[in-house]
């Protein structure tokens, strides 16, 4: 098995595609390059598969390397951007479909009183604090995560 054979997860499609839009950001893709590129970025399933969308374009200053860890630092943030895109796709769509099926239930079994409130605020609570901690890890830079060492005494 070669590197090219290895599959790659959500964070190194999401580099990828953050890549991408940095070189058509700079003009160096069409509208319509861009979109063909990144739809194959996410469709990835192996490096190569990742590589064979970026053949032509320069590198530029983005890590290049397989991440190693679950979760690794870069200045740039893409795994907490990664990690809030995640939350958006699995935990806020779900929320979203689910309260519309609440209330399609609701209005198809006679619109009563209006029952749904209660599971999509109750489950809503939920997805929120979850939101706003997916959101926190985004905002946060890796200089904040570091506490300030003390520095010497002042002896003025």
């Amino acid at each position: 098995m070669t590197d090219r054979d290895i599959r790659v997860g959500d964070v190194e499609r999401d580099e990828t595609t953050a890549r991408l839009a940095e070189h058509f950001a700079a003009g160096r893709l069409s509208r319509e390059e861009f979109d063909e590129r990144t739809s194959a970025a996410l469709a990835a399933r192996t490096r190569g598969e990742l590589d064979h969308v970026m053949t032509d374009l320069p590198s530029v200053p983005a890590t290049t390397e397989p991440s190693t860890t679950a979760a690794p630092v870069h200045s740039n943030g893409a795994p907490q951007r990664a990690a809030f895109a995640h939350w958006r796709r699995t935990t806020l769509s779900t929320w979203v479909i689910f309260a519309v099926f609440f209330v399609i239930l609701w209005a198809t079994t006679g619109a009563g009183s209006f029952w749904p409130i209660w599971p999509i605020l109750g489950w809503g609570l939920g997805v929120a604090i979850s939101g706003v901690k997916a959101y926190g890890e985004v905002e946060s830079s890796p200089s904040e995560q570091h506490p300030q060492l003390p520095g010497p005494p002042s002896t003025s």
